[in-house]
């Protein structure tokens, strides 16, 4: 497998990245951290030179003052030289060294101590030379306020006393000297446990890494997989949703669009069938008819006549299908454009009352109004005309013989909230309701979920009495929701059936 291929998967770039972040992190503190570690071991390396100077002074003087040979004295001194792994210089009054441990030195003259540091009665004083052929030296000296000479006083002692890069031991008081490397690396030893406990926290950080990852990659695996069966057609997916994060969120979007999708492909799917229902009754009434017309099967003018006019009205039907799918595609897509005005609609409701009034009394139904003075609305009074008329016509044809179909408008007293197109929620201060009332139907509670859908009927049996392309409570929904308005319906079997429209006021 090619490396390009590993870093295809969203899990391995995210570990990747994870732990080239922590490795990073890890370089840059412990370079800080060595730094820093550097300074202060090489501090404590020169605290323990120091610590090791002052004894040993004491001792050369103990020894001096008990009348110790100067071979004794430096016998003593290579032995602690040997044992301590330093070397031990004696100087004279000008800094020269008149006696080495290593030998090699000897008549060499001491740089001036560059640091000078008092703590209590105690100064410590070093600094650094290069000696000719060898590796260059650290040297420390320790000298206690108690032993100084007289120049070593201090002011209040009624002399001055000399700069700190001017003062070295007295006479014949030691110096103690190393390698300026052996200070210098003495962090290193405390480098293999950095390095363990680095590798350990790099370990522990990338299976959090890998643990965070897969949090991340699992959600990301799943929605990708059901968008693949979603593309082949399985459009019953649902991601299970962890957490509210934008992981969470992107599910539960997708689970969304999931359903909106797999039931636009139900609508699509029953349109098609419908369509197909619905063409077919008139479809075969024409080709019956003109078969029947080629085949001689009709003879008479009279015959002639009734064939033409059903086949007139089957294809007048046919007509009326394909301009109202036509017209409904056109106001979802946004294709119809909505003239708004200032409506009165008081008004509006009885020219639409008008125009059906006299089928209402050719059916012998009691078609009353009720308009009450309710605010303007603003709106396309041609539309909303077709919406008002097709829910007339639907209520005309299910209200039985003597029924009442009653219209009434009026001002809803308190908002109403409701979900646009963009899931945003829009309330408005005033609304204006008009309500459309028949008696003797009743629409099962079942239904009223599907009552606007395409085609659906509540009794199929029935819808083959009434003219009309079964489209147009589906045009009333569409067309109403252009308004910003929404539509609803309630059902009673004693009462009857109720459609609401809902507009907000101007």
């Amino acid at each position: 497998m090619k490396l390009a291929d590993v870093f295809r998967s969203m899990r391995t770039k995210l570990i990747a990245s994870y732990a080239l972040v922590i490795v990073l992190s890890l370089v840059l503190a412990g370079t800080s951290f060595a730094y820093l570690l550097q300074s202060y071991q090489s501090q404590i390396r020169l605290n323990q030179i120091a610590d090791l100077a002052l004894p040993l002074t004491a001792q050369v003087r103990m020894f001096e003052r008990a009348g110790a040979s100067p071979s004794q004295i430096d016998q003593f001194l290579r032995e602690q030289a040997s044992e301590l792994n330093v070397r031990i210089f004696r100087l004279n009054a000008n800094r020269q060294i008149i006696d080495d441990t290593g030998d090699s030195l000897v008549g060499k003259t001491l740089p001036a101590p560059s640091v000078r540091v008092e703590r209590a009665r105690i100064i410590m004083q070093w600094g650094t030379f290069s000696p000719a052929n060898q590796p260059r030296m650290t040297f420390v000296a320790v000298i206690s306020q108690n032993a100084r000479s007289p120049v070593d006083r201090r002011p209040e002692d009624g002399l001055s006393l000399p700069p700190p890069t001017a003062t070295l031991p007295a006479a014949d008081d030691l110096v103690l000297a190393v390698p300026e490397e052996s200070i210098t690396t003495a962090w290193l030893r405390l480098a293999p446990r950095l390095a363990a406990a680095a590798a350990a926290a790099l370990i522990v950080s990338i299976a959090v890494a890998l643990l965070l990852a897969r949090s991340i990659a699992r959600p990301l695996v799943q929605l990708t997989r059901a968008s693949q069966r979603m593309a082949r057609g399985d459009f019953e997916q649902n991601i299970p949703v962890q957490g509210q994060d934008e992981v969470g969120q992107l599910a539960q979007s997708f689970n969304h669009m999931a359903r909106e999708v797999g039931q636009m492909h139900r609508t699509m799917r029953d349109l098609l069938a419908n369509v197909t229902h619905e063409l077919r009754t008139p479809l075969t009434s024409i080709q019956g008819f003109a078969q029947a017309m080629a085949d001689g099967t009709i003879k008479t003018p009279e015959e002639y006549a009734e064939a033409g006019r059903i086949i007139g009205e089957e294809a007048t039907r046919m007509h009326r299908l394909v301009e109202d799918l036509l017209y409904l595609s056109k106001i979802e897509s946004g294709q119809v454009r909505i003239e708004r005005a200032n409506l009165d609609l008081s008004e509006l409701l009885h020219t639409c009352v008008r125009l059906v009034q006299r089928e209402a009394e050719n059916a012998g139904l009691n078609l009353e109004v009720d308009t009450a003075p309710v605010p303007a609305i603003s709106a396309d009074g041609h539309r909303l005309q077709q919406v008002f008329v097709n829910l007339l016509d639907n209520a005309l044809k299910h209200t039985p013989p003597g029924g009442k179909i009653q219209v009434k408008a009026y001002a809803e007293p308190d908002r109403i909230i409701r979900i646009d197109e963009n899931g945003r929620r829009k309330t408005a201060p005033h609304w204006i309701a008009v309500d459309i009332h028949n008696t003797g139907s009743h629409i099962p509670p079942d239904h009223l979920d599907r009552i606007f859908e395409r085609f659906y009927q509540v009794d199929r049996s029935r819808a083959r009495n009434h003219d009309g392309s079964g489209l147009g409570l589906a045009i009333v929904q569409e067309i109403v929701q252009a308004h910003e308005g929404k539509v609803t319906v309630k059902s009673d079997p004693v009462a009857g059936t109720t459609f609401t429209v809902h507009l907000p006021a101007a």
